[in-house]
């Protein structure tokens, strides 16, 4: 990727409307009809667009940390598996109750609202 930082001026429409410079499109290879999901920046100073196939990947890889929220709250977690009604049906999942459940699922989403650590 370049080192470019600016890539010129545009001017918003009375519609809220933008044109995207073409050499920044070329570059991000951002297509008519792509998403941009669009963030406002922490210090109100304007904003920054990601490709929506970005944030899905983002998504994905919070989705999959097991340790993401612990690090968020910077508190542990319990899981499913740690719960005395689990039964275990294989490495990924187990029983509560009749229901089928991710061994490393955050318990307070427990279907049953009966977790009890073991």
């Amino acid at each position: 990727m370049k080192d470019q930082i600016v890539y010129g001026l545009v001017t918003i429409t009375d519609k809220g409307q933008i044109s995207i410079p073409v050499n920044i499109r070329r570059e991000l290879n951002i297509d008519s009809g792509d998403k941009l999901f669009i963030i406002k920046r922490q210090d109100c100073a304007g904003f920054t667009f990601v490709k929506l196939d970005m944030i899905d990947k983002l998504m994905n890889k919070i989705r999959n940390d097991e340790e993401f929220f612990e690090k968020i709250w910077g508190e542990k977690m319990s899981k499913y598996k740690e719960c005395k009604f689990y039964k275990t049906i294989d490495n990924t999942k187990g029983d509560c109750f009749g229901h089928e459940v991710p061994a490393n699922m955050d318990s307070s989403r427990c279907p049953t609202k009966s977790f009890q650590p073991r």
